[in-house]
């Protein structure tokens, strides 16, 4: 290999790097901005245009203003809404300069004083990215529920309502 082949190589690889943590970052911007109730910032974090979202039965949005009108605000901008999105074991593919998919694994809790419930969920994200004006987005997005557990509370007690592999169980 030349010299030239192994800075070409060594400059691929960097940027192959930088693309994933770039993808990194852009899911964490994600995940906190759902906890922040903060609907623009989660707008953000999606391509323009198309945009395929599929949670199952929580909804399937064809659109980032759909997703975030529609579905996130309606749901999760409350004050009596307590959520935490924690993802981890990320499986990064870039398939090109502009195109990534991954697999995330997700840990959530939603606390609902309203209703005094508790609700715990794991799942994996199905991503795909776009890089658009230089910054990665998702473009697509599809959860897999893997277990939940959703219990009622009222002081001193805990009752499980549902303690099951998936959702669609229930």
């Amino acid at each position: 290999m030349t010299q030239k082949e192994r800075l070409a190589a060594l400059e691929a690889s960097y940027q192959r790097l930088e693309d994933v943590e770039a993808i990194k970052q852009l899911k964490a911007r994600y995940l906190n901005a759902c906890d922040r109730q903060d609907p623009e910032a989660v707008r953000e974090c999606f391509a323009e245009g198309e945009v395929i979202i599929d949670m199952s039965y929580f909804g399937h949005c064809r659109n980032r203003d759909e997703f975030v009108d529609g579905l996130f605000v309606p749901r999760g901008c409350h004050d009596h809404v307590l959520d935490m999105h924690h993802c981890t074991n990320p499986e990064i593919e870039i398939l090109s300069a502009t195109e990534a998919r991954g697999t995330w694994a997700l840990n959530y809790r939603n606390i609902n004083t309203q209703d005094r419930t508790l609700t715990l969920l794991s799942a994996f994200y199905r991503d795909e990215y776009r890089k658009l004006d230089g910054g990665w987005r998702i473009s697509r997005s599809r959860t897999e529920y893997r277990t939940a557990l959703n219990c009622s509370y009222e002081p001193g007690t805990l009752e499980v309502q549902v303690a099951a592999r998936s959702l669609a169980e229930t």
